[in-house]
Formats: C-alpha cells, structure tokens, sequence
C-alpha cells in the first residue's frame, strides 16, 4: 500500500525524466498517478509507451487520456487525423507491433478522471456541470481532453502553429474545499503560449483550488508532479528536469 500519490504533468516522450520520477515515486512509496499526454513531441516515443505500459501491469500508476493519446488512437484507428511535427516521433515508433500493442492497452486502460479524495484530477479541465451532474456527457469529454476554449477570441499562434484562445472561467467554479489537478496547458491565464518554469496555483474566491502541471515537457521543458498524501492533501511540487537537478518545494 503506497504512501500517497505522485500526480505529473504531462510526460510527452521525455522517458528519462518519467524513469527518474518513478524512482523519486519508489522511494518514497507513491503512486503514480499521470495526468495524460504520454506520447508525441519528445523523442523517446518508444521507450516510454512500454515503460508506461510496464508500470500499468505493475500496478504503480494510473493513466488519464490525454488529447495527444487520444489522437494517437484515433490514427491506429484508421481515422483522418493531421500529423503535426509533434507527432512523428510516436507514429514511427507505433510502427513496430509491440510498441503499438503496449500502446494499445495502455490507452484501453487510461480513466477520464481520477478522484482522491477532494482532489479532482483530469488532463484539460471540469466543465461547471460535473460539480452537478458528475462526469458525462459530450461537453464534459471535450473539456476534460481539451480544455475549455473561447472560439470568439483570434488563434494564438507559437511555433508555426496556431492554438485556440482558451478561457478558465470553470476554474470560477471549483467548489469550497475542492483542489483541481490538470495538464494540458503549459501558459495559464496568459496570451504567451510558451513554457511554464513553475506549476500555476490558482486559488478562486469561493475557496476551490486549481493546480497546473504542464511545465513543457517534451518541448523544452520539464516533468511537473504534484505530491499528495494518501487522502489527496496536497504535499508538495517537484520538478523532474536534467540528470541530477531535482528541485522540491512546498
């Protein structure tokens, strides 16, 4: 029986910086708990479909679909999905039968959500409606993979690509006492879509909490987790980032 929980931010294909999070996970009796996008943009695709899936089988973490492996499905699915520079170092890597089966029932076996406790954990966002009427529906699948956007607002474009004007006001909305853990976002609350160096912590004025993980892993960045006891309290923020430059804070 763990200790508690390590929930991370996204992993995208940084394998190393996953592995050393999992012996940070090991040593202090966690379980790993990932918030989605395991795969695309970084370029140990391979390496880190069959850790994940390894560490599944194990029982040592829990998985949440992310957009980025919920677009990776749907290509080895058949379906007309456009492959962005991000994406290539994974489909190559699928190409191989076991990394595409570990992929496989890895993605079989990724939740929506995660619930410890009061801490409510998703890859994009909670729609208003799931504080009411629990996690269903089309809204609530395309907020939790996606994030909420404003389609009235102009494209934000960074890198040669261009992203949607996302909008936070479900953040408005986490109740009393409540603590919301995402990824997906690695630029909260700004107009520069551009790497965090540290996890967004945003307390809303009816006392809920929401907690931003994405540090850009697999784009320049680093692997966030947030720790939290075995009742969903949060403990503390770490950072995965080189080969021996682990940073802890409170």
């Amino acid at each position: 029986m763990s200790n508690g929980f390590l929930v991370l931010g996204d992993i995208h294909n940084e394998y190393l910086l996953f592995a050393r999070a999992h012996s940070y996970a090991v040593t202090n009796n966690l379980h790993i708990v990932s918030v989605g996008d395991v795969v695309d943009y970084g370029t140990e695709a391979a390496s880190t479909i069959t850790y994940s899936h390894r560490l599944l089988l194990q029982s040592e973490a829990t998985f949440i679909e992310g957009n980025h492996d919920n677009k990776i499905y749907r290509y080895l699915n058949g379906n007309d999905v456009k492959i962005s520079y991000g994406m290539t170092s994974t489909t190559l890597a699928v190409e191989d039968d076991d990394v595409k089966n570990a992929f496989l029932y890895l993605y079989d076996h990724m939740k929506t959500h995660v619930v410890i406790g009061d801490t409510h954990i998703t890859h994009g966002a909670f729609t208003s409606s799931y504080w009411t009427d629990g996690p269903s529906g089309k809204k609530f699948d395309r907020s939790r993979l996606y994030g909420e956007v404003d389609k009235n607002k102009p494209s934000i474009e960074y890198n040669g690509s261009n992203y949607p004007a996302r909008t936070y006001e479900w953040v408005d909305d986490i109740p009393f006492g409540k603590t919301v853990i995402v990824g997906h976002d690695r630029s909260p609350f700004s107009d520069v879509h551009d790497n965090m160096d540290e996890v967004v912590i945003r307390l809303n004025d009816q006392g809920g909490t929401a907690i931003f993980t994405d540090t850009g892993a697999g784009k320049g960045g680093f692997i966030s987790g947030v720790v939290l006891s075995e009742f969903g309290l949060v403990q503390e923020i770490v950072k995965f980032k080189g080969l021996s430059d682990k940073e802890i804070r409170l």
